[in-house]
């Protein structure tokens, strides 16, 4: 399971916003990604917590979903918004707030402006952050939908209208395969039967033998004392 179907489903179990109630925070259009998520391999270490979309100076940010506003001031001498979304909560920087904390928000609610000045990118951009507990998260998956393809299977073609489609027939193979079968069957019998014939005949014949004359045959000789 992916981290953003693990994502899902938290939302939907605690009634959090589901995966159609969300925005981009800017536009439209759908801003440009100037960089994208990097998360760090510690959480202590390097790296991009977030996105950069490219945006205008002073446009104005939109909440990416309903929510409440969690945080709006600054910090670090930077302009921040955060929202709490229930599981998760999205940030915005650097912006001029222009709602409250406490107040209750719906995805497209204005929040403030972008702050004028290049502290964060090259040119003007919006910070979009998403955060589940201390973990920080992808927000494009809010957004964005990856595309599954599934194995196609070719339907046959429905016959023209006037032509009557007929079932393929079966090989009528029951009359041959029993003759077949009675036939190596009799063979068998007959050549069982051929076979006890020749034994019995020739144990006949090796009774019938005589010795020739002045050869005393012993067994015949032990069967003859022996008998009473």
């Amino acid at each position: 399971m992916t981290l953003l179907t693990c994502l899902l489903a938290c939302m939907i179990s605690t009634g959090a916003p589901g995966p159609g109630a969300w925005r981009w925070p800017l536009g439209p259009p759908a801003p440009k990604v100037v960089r994208a998520f990097s998360p760090p391999a510690v959480p202590w270490g390097a790296g991009h917590r977030g996105v950069d979309l490219a945006a205008r100076p002073r446009q104005r940010v939109l909440a990416a979903g309903p929510g409440r506003v969690s945080y709006a001031g600054r910090l670090a001498g930077r302009g921040i918004v955060a929202v709490d979304h229930g599981v998760v909560r999205t940030t915005y920087l650097p912006v001029r707030p222009s709602v409250q904390v406490g107040r209750k928000v719906s995805a497209g609610t204005p929040l403030g402006i972008l702050e004028s000045g290049l502290n964060h990118c090259m040119t003007p951009c919006l910070h979009w952050g998403l955060i589940q507990g201390r973990t920080y998260l992808d927000p494009l998956t809010l957004v964005t939908r990856k595309v599954r393809l599934l194995p196609y299977w070719e339907t046959p073609a429905s016959p023209p209208r006037g032509e009557h489609h007929q079932a393929p027939q079966e090989p009528n193979m029951v009359l041959r395969d029993a003759t077949s079968a009675t036939g190596g069957a009799l063979t068998g019998v007959v050549v069982a039967y051929g076979l006890a014939f020749a034994w019995r005949r020739r144990r006949r014949r090796l009774r019938s033998r005589r010795p020739p004359p002045g050869v005393i045959d012993l067994t015949r000789e032990r069967r003859l004392r022996r008998t009473p």
